[in-house]
């Protein structure tokens, strides 16, 4: 069976394109006409079947996506899938056939000589839609062990978070997809680019971006590159637009790959092409569209003085360049780089998160009594405002650092070889977050209302705003402000405070020590950072200590972000509750379901054609549908441990004040401004799934059984059916008899 081929005059590289790939079949054609192109080397489909096939991948896969729909998943679930099938590829083993044909190859054609490891899918790069950049590859990889991991890896990128995405229109399906693996020796380039032999825009025009040093940082946007528009007849530049600033350039890594590096200043004043290489560049895209009798996509390198062909594709439409509707382009949009998301720390730190809290500080302090009817609909509509844009600053932002987290499990998954791809997760955990920080306040009052009886007394008959204690007033202040817990639901003052009663009362019962949770949990930090420490050495392009460091103000922003913006959410609300009280004080019927443009035109005396109330009538008919009955559920092992007790399903907008200690909670999904009621649970079950959900965080925060990603949860289990949940192997278990 053969797995290994190199370009042959005698064998039209068309009859391989299925073996080798569109990249291969491509890079062949170019070698075998004479074009400038390093010598492709291709591990052929049979390669990833073979290695699939002796490690029982294709059940393991298979499990992974059927477990649940793809529709129903949120970027958190399809990362896991991602990581988890990515372990797969990396613990298993070469047939010892394959593994010797790979070895033998490499060392016979590049003899140590660095090289580069790309992706070559069947139909990858099509006429019609391009798939560039679904699956993965690496450059700068020496040494023969560490180009078996790169090959591996590419194998595992034929099921990427990405390619899942488009499984629809890639036709993947584990029973028949495959992926071939291209090798070529890498060229050190001292500039490098892409030209369009046909601009996407305009059919007259050529256009070519070039930066200095590798494509890199071109490639994944990190790099303003220099941008030349050619006239396409004459294949001259009619217009130059130099970038921003000349200031990086990404060059071959001593440890393999690429890292960043700042440009020498004279050289930051010349463009990284001079007029006649433009030229050169031009006339080779030409060259290659009539070659190819189409338009051509072409990344290109001078190295030595001399031009290269890196990869040549059709100019198609791309992907996620459909309907707006479509978030899939976005989801893409989230796999950043290490110095993009360096950046996107700085800014988040120092700029966006301070004036978030500037804003909800501002919104707390006005008065809203002293408003009229007239500017309270105004100033609820400028605090509506204000939410949304902190919310967009949230999705835009926010959400794509925490791919902080994953791209330092990828690395430390890399280098540690953990049999467990989600152990990285353990050396996040145990940080100062603001819902720890919440729930050990209420632990504080907790302990203030055992030592007291006359407090535990006014919590009881819910007199909170009776209590005279200073000191525990400032506390419950301090809940309620900093902490969002008189946030949305619970923005009126009595529903807030009965809340806080209900928790705290419980919180009181409670055989938690903060003290010694953080021991033990310190204690496998420090064990899991020093090994890896221990192990990156050399091996990452970046600097261990700070890759480490970003990931865990990541990993703390996911959390930690649901609460800053909750301030604000608080502001809204409470200015809703305050509409309300004003609309109702009128005798017209007004429910929490009101959205801020109802109340805006109640307040200026207009009756709105639907209200919140219709609504939260067709929402309470919804909710009375007759739920199907299940014995066993599948979800996502997130948090490790065997939970028992009843279940409190907890529907959206539903009371929390009713959640008692020792319940299994079982929820759509939770916010942080909800995980108070983690340390009270024996287990957590959610709808939503991923290891970065809220839920998962705080679950392994506080050592609690959870299961994430349970479809239907909310419907399938009710409330007092007797729950076992496995966090090991993420099965929930239903017994309909409520044990008391």
């Amino acid at each position: 069976m053969n797995v290994i081929y190199l370009p042959d005059t005698q064998t039209a590289a068309d009859e391989l394109c299925a073996r080798i790939g569109g990249k291969g079949q491509s890079l062949f054609k170019l070698y075998n006409a004479g074009l400038p192109v390093p010598l492709p080397v291709c591990i052929g489909t049979t390669g990833y079947e073979l290695f699939v096939e002796e490690n029982h991948l294709r059940e393991k896969i298979n499990l992974l996506l059927h477990r649940k729909d793809i529709k129903e998943m949120r970027w958190e679930e399809i990362w896991d899938i991602s990581l988890r099938t990515q372990n797969l590829f990396q613990s298993g083993m070469y047939p010892e056939e394959l593994h010797r044909a790979i070895r033998e190859v490499v060392c016979r054609q590049f003899d140590g000589k660095p090289v580069v490891i790309r992706s070559s899918a069947p139909g990858e790069d099509g006429n019609t839609l391009s798939f560039a950049g679904l699956h993965e590859s690496y450059v700068n990889v020496s040494g023969v062990d560490e180009i078996l991991k790169k090959i591996k890896k590419v194998w595992a990128s034929l099921w990427s978070d990405r390619a899942i995405l488009y499984r629809q229109e890639l036709g993947l399906e584990v029973a028949s997809s495959t992926i071939a693996v291209v090798i070529q020796e890498f060229i050190e380039g001292e500039s490098s680019g892409v030209v369009f032999s046909r601009s996407p825009l305009d059919a007259t025009q050529l256009i070519i971006e070039a930066v200095y040093g590798l494509n890199q940082g071109l490639v994944n946007g990190d790099i303003e590159p220099d941008r030349w528009i050619l006239d396409r007849n004459r294949q001259k530049p009619t217009q130059h637009r130099p970038p921003a600033d000349r200031g990086y350039r990404f060059i071959r890594s001593a440890s393999g790959g690429a890292q960043r590096q700042e440009i020498r200043p004279d050289l930051q004043a010349l463009p990284p092409i001079q007029e006649e290489q433009v030229e050169s560049v031009a006339a080779l895209a030409i060259e290659l569209e009539k070659f190819f009798a189409t338009a051509q996509d072409v990344e290109w390198t001078i190295g030595n003085g001399r031009l290269y062909i890196l990869q040549s594709r059709p100019v198609t439409a791309g992907i996620g360049e459909g309907e707006q509707s479509d978030k899939r382009s976005w989801y893409l949009s989230l796999n950043r780089s290490y110095d993009n998301l360096m950046q996107l720390w700085q800014s988040i730190s120092g700029e966006l998160l301070p004036a978030m809290d500037q804003d909800s500080s501002y919104l707390a302090g006005m008065v809203l009594d002293d408003l009229t009817d007239v500017a309270l609909a105004e100033e609820l509509k400028r605090r509506n405002a204000i939410h949304e844009r902190w919310t967009s600053v949230y999705w835009n932002d926010f959400i794509p650092f925490a791919h902080g987290v994953r791209l330092f499990g990828e690395m430390y998954n890399d280098v540690v070889e953990p049999a467990d791809p989600f152990e990285f997760v353990t050396l996040l955990t145990g940080q100062e977050m603001l819902s720890t920080d919440r729930n050990e306040l209420l632990l504080a009052c907790a302990r203030m209302v055992c030592a007291d009886d006359s407090l535990r007394s006014a919590l009881e008959a819910g007199r909170v705003e009776e209590i005279d204690n200073e000191e525990f007033q400032q506390k419950l202040g301090q809940l309620k402000s900093r902490f969002s817990m008189a946030g949305p639901g619970t923005g009126e003052e009595e529903s807030a405070n009965a809340l806080l009663a209900a928790m705290i009362l419980q919180y009181g019962s409670l055989d938690l020590d903060p003290d010694i949770r953080q021991q033990t949990l310190q204690e496998n930090v420090r064990r899991l950072e020093s090994r890896f420490l221990g192990k990156a050495g050399e091996k990452l392009p970046v600097a261990p200590e700070e890759l480490l460091e970003m990931a865990r103000a990541s990993y703390r922003l996911r959390d930690d972000d649901n609460i800053h913006i909750g301030r604000v959410a608080q502001e809204v609300e409470r200015a809703k509750s305050h509409a309300r009280r004003r609309i109702q004080s009128r005798g017209l019927s007004v429910t929490p379901e009101s959205s801020v443009e109802e109340l805006s035109q109640m307040l200026c005396g207009h009756v709105p054609l639907t209200t919140g109330v219709q609504r939260a009538l067709a929402k309470n008919y919804d909710q009375a549908e007759n739920r199907v009955r299940a014995r066993q559920l599948q979800g996502q092992a997130a948090s490790r441990g065997i939970a028992r007790g009843n279940a409190r399903v907890i529907a959206p907008g539903g009371e929390l004040k009713d959640f008692k200690k020792g319940e299994v909670l079982v929820i759509d999904s939770i916010d942080p401004t909800m995980t108070f009621l983690a340390p009270l649970a024996a287990g957590i079950i959610e709808r939503r799934g991923g290891m970065l959900i809220h839920g998962a965080i705080i679950a392994r925060e506080y050592g609690i059984p959870c299961v994430t990603g349970v479809v239907n949860a909310t419907s399938l289990i009710n409330t007092g059916d007797f729950l076992t949940v496995d966090g090991y192997l993420g099965i929930v278990t239903v017994q309909r008899t409520q044990i008391s």
